[in-house]
């Protein structure tokens, strides 16, 4: 029950932030824009008709008639709606959002009522983190939820496999989470735990990408110490971009060019822009268990050093 207690009293305290509704708000703005684009065959239709675009794009034949590509419709929802808004702007939100709650949960004064009670300080440290990643749980549930509907009932498409966005958000948050907590909980200070994370996802994100562009460029792997380096760091560090391809994926959705015009350029560059597809097309056949497991254990590495830490300090 204390440990329940203080996973309810952590989100009690996100919703008292405006940051939390800023994100709410965010979610119901972008899924009414998308209300505002319909799909017909041939055709994009924008403020319900007020301006059409013919286009073949989300439309193919089916026993002769044209109807919408499902596929295109997940590929628009996963890569440029959900990794865009909520996968990046909304997680940076989150970071900013959770970031100041355990420097206020270890603050004298706030801390001392907490540990005088009789519960082991583990405990203390997961009720808090775990009421941190509610607030999260909750805003991905109202932008997936809300972006799933308006993409049934207004595009036509009903996708199942985009559900499963909302833990897959919530995992990509956890990644970065957990540096957050550890920051916060050795040095104290909100303004760190924002930079630091962030410096970290930036270097998460990198080394994916750097990873990315050996296999798009063969001969960058020539020089074999760097790329045997980028590809171990690859495995060790959680593997933020594994979260959109698991989201094409269970979706159903295809690469991120697909929705691209077709780029005027030598054969050389074309060259290297299909092997680039080929590669997204790979990485999209990533087996969950290995890319969310290896994620985890970095994750539960760092969440017990901050929880020795934390169980360890006299506050």
């Amino acid at each position: 029950m204390q440990l329940w207690a203080l996973i309810v009293d952590s989100f009690r305290e996100s919703l008292d932030r405006k940051i939390f509704w800023v994100m709410a708000v965010i979610s119901i703005l972008i899924a009414a824009t998308m209300c505002c684009i319909g799909f017909e065959p041939g055709k994009i239709v924008l403020f319900f008709g007020m301006w059409e675009f013919d286009t073949d794009l989300f439309t193919t034949m089916v026993n002769g008639q044209a109807v919408i590509r499902t596929d295109r419709i997940a590929t628009l929802a996963v890569h440029y709606i959900m990794d865009l808004t909520i996968g990046w702007g909304g997680v940076a939100l989150a970071i900013i959002a959770t970031a100041g709650f355990f420097p206020a949960f270890i603050e004298r004064g706030s801390i001392d009522v907490v540990l005088s009670k009789p519960m082991a300080r583990w405990r203390v440290f997961l009720g808090k983190y775990i009421g941190s990643m509610v607030f999260v749980f909750v805003q991905a549930c109202l932008f997936v939820l809300l972006t799933f509907v308006v993409i049934g009932i207004r595009w036509g498409c009903w996708i199942p496999g985009y559900l499963l966005t909302v833990p897959l958000v919530l995992l990509l948050f956890s990644y970065l989470y957990c540096v957050s907590v550890w920051v916060a909980v050795y040095f104290r200070s909100t303004v760190a735990a924002v930079l630091l994370t962030l410096g970290a996802w930036f270097v998460f994100s990198g080394v994916q990408t750097t990873a990315s562009l050996f296999d798009t460029y063969p001969s960058w792997q020539d020089n074999r110490t760097a790329y045997v380096a980028f590809r171990t760091a690859k495995w060790v560090l959680p593997k933020t971009h594994d979260i959109t391809y698991l989201a094409a994926k269970w979706s159903g959705a295809g690469t991120s060019d697909e929705l691209l015009p077709e780029p005027d350029v030598p054969d050389d560059d074309m060259e290297t822009i299909n092997r680039a597809a080929e590669v997204e097309r790979e990485y999209m056949k990533v087996n969950p268990l290995l890319t969310i497991g290896s994620s985890l254990l970095f994750e539960a590495v760092v969440i017990m050093l901050a929880m020795w830490r934390f169980s360890r300090t006299d506050y």
